[in-house]
């Protein structure tokens, strides 16, 4: 048992988080005497001989070990990230135990339940309520190793915020187990208004003046609007000096001196992105000018659809085996062996392409190599 009591707080919203870690201690007390009541069952059915007040013990014994129903397992899995974003929002509020303290108590009943479950399954399909952009970040900065192999389990809808999320999310209001509701309004009168949902809007503001401050006004521009770019691909970081970024995403370019470009995004993390996946935002609707600075090199015009990661890759290797030399008569396009390709890609990565991308990348081999990964997809999907 995990005592989550915090005292001496104000009566909202750092009640409301009281609340939802009080829900989580019963829960996980009754998965306890579940899990209790089990074992002393298991034992008594290894005995032959049974009285009948044995059996009767027994009847009482099976249904303690029951488990709770699924809707119970989801509303704790919901108070489990709706705590998240509550920390992330009093952060700078709360001491001693202090919010990233109390984020390491989390994960030790969350990982309880995902073992419960039977895996992160249960757990991974519940979109509501989505993670704010803060409670994210309060998460990558103070997981430990094995806390972020739990987290990145659960998926999308718990490792990214609502602002990245595909499609809409349902609106939540925890329903507490005591019958607990946060007082309707301040002394001054004002609505109270929920904390999460405050934190959304807030972030969704500043999303908002950050494409208005990219917007191209006639000639006046702000400042630093020469640093901002549009990416044009989605890509998906290999290492942790690599930052993994959406079509449509804009960045901050902080060194572009290199084939790999240092940005920053709208969430102050700092990554190398390929320079060719990003064009500026202040030039994007121009039918001119409409390509990256200086330390762009000549690079032959592939296809579209061919990622990025591996047009970057494959510019690398051209450049190797021409010795750095770029006035070559003909553009040179290398073509990628399977073997080679397994050794640049990740596994995750392999899977995102899609029978023409591995065409173009692998000529001979590509439609042989789909039809290998659409068996191997399938196989991890059934384990």
């Amino acid at each position: 048992r995990v005592d989550f009591q915090i005292t001496n707080w104000f009566s909202f919203p750092q009640g409301i988080l009281n609340h939802c870690f009080n829900d989580i201690e019963i829960f996980m007390g009754k998965l306890q005497q579940t899990a209790e009541a089990a074992t002393v069952l298991n034992q008594r059915k290894k005995k032959k001989k049974r009285s009948k007040k044995q059996s009767a013990e027994e009847d009482l014994l099976t249904a303690k070990a029951r488990p709770p129903p699924e809707e119970e397992f989801i509303d704790i899995f919901q108070k489990f990230k709706y705590c998240f974003s509550l920390l992330a929002r009093l952060k700078s509020t709360i001491s001693n135990p202090s919010s990233e303290e109390l984020v390491h108590h989390i994960f030790k009943p969350l990982d309880m339940m995902v073992r419960t479950t039977g895996g992160p399954a249960l757990g991974a399909s519940v979109s509501s309520p989505a993670l704010t952009s803060s409670a994210v970040s309060l998460l990558q900065d103070n997981l430990s190793e094995e806390e972020r192999q739990l987290w990145t389990s659960l998926g999308p809808n718990w490792t990214l915020p609502r602002s990245q999320l595909r499609g809409p999310v349902a609106p939540y209001t925890p329903v507490f187990l005591d019958g607990w509701k946060p007082e309707a309004s301040r002394a001054d009168g004002q609505v109270w208004e929920d904390p999460v949902d405050s934190q959304h809007k807030h972030e969704a503001l500043r999303v908002q003046q950050v494409v208005r401050n990219t917007c191209v006004d006639g000639s006046t521009l702000p400042p630093e609007s020469d640093r901002l770019y549009s990416c044009t691909y989605d890509f998906i970081a290999r290492n942790s000096s690599e930052l993994s970024v959406q079509h449509g995403e804009t960045l901050e370019v902080i060194e572009s001196s290199k084939r790999w470009w240092k940005c920053r995004n709208r969430f102050d993390q700092i990554g190398f992105v390929p320079f060719n996946i990003l064009d500026p935002l202040a030039h994007i609707d121009s039918p001119v000018n409409n390509k990256p600075p200086s330390a762009n090199t000549h690079t032959p015009q592939r296809p579209r659809s061919l990622p990025p990661y591996i047009m970057l890759m494959n510019d690398e290797l051209l450049q190797r085996l021409t010795n750095g030399k770029t006035n070559v008569n003909k553009p040179m396009v290398i073509p990628l062996t399977f073997q080679l390709l397994t050794r640049l890609l990740t596994g995750a990565q392999l899977f995102s392409l899609n029978k023409e991308e591995l065409r173009a990348v692998i000529p001979e081999e590509g439609a042989r190599v789909y039809s290998q990964l659409t068996v191997q997809k399938a196989l991890l999907e059934v384990s």
